[in-house]
């Protein structure tokens, strides 16, 4: 039974998770994700243009979600799974949906057990904006 309880307790620990809350919508972020509030994506052509963009890129984990990429319409966000051994750039992350034709307001990556807020300045300059470590049950709130 000691032994089974150690594995369970190991276990979790390997599964970093966190929320965060894009258009009143809580999203739970898995460690090796990422989470990206998209302006102006309204419809399923949108989504599919998107998807197509992270289908070229090589730090896309296609294990997770349908091909790496989730997306939420009506909530404007997009849920990418993201390679372990990948050091993932949000500058890249950003080019990838203005060139599918949208802007980023936020983006929040997390990966060893760091959590951390990218969004845009008033010059559109992609600025880290927190970092916290995910054992402490982070929850940011965007609006």
């Amino acid at each position: 039974m000691k032994k089974y309880l150690l594995f369970l307790l190991f276990i979790s620990f390997g599964f970093s998770q966190s929320k965060v809350t894009i258009q009143d919508k809580e999203v739970n972020i898995s460690e090796n994700e990422a989470v990206v509030e998209v302006l102006g994506m309204v419809c399923s052509m949108c989504a599919f243009g998107i998807g197509e963009g992270f289908s070229k890129t090589d730090f896309i984990d296609k294990t997770k979600f349908k091909d790496g990429v989730s997306v939420d319409i009506d909530a404007q966000y997009v849920q990418l799974g993201l390679l372990e051994s990948s050091n993932v750039n949000p500058e890249k992350i950003v080019q990838v949906i203005e060139d599918a034709g949208y802007d980023v307001n936020s983006l929040f990556i997390l990966q060893n057990n760091k959590l951390i807020k990218f969004s845009a300045d008033k010059l559109g300059i992609l600025q880290p904006m927190a970092y916290n470590d995910t054992s402490n049950d982070n929850h940011f709130q965007m609006n």
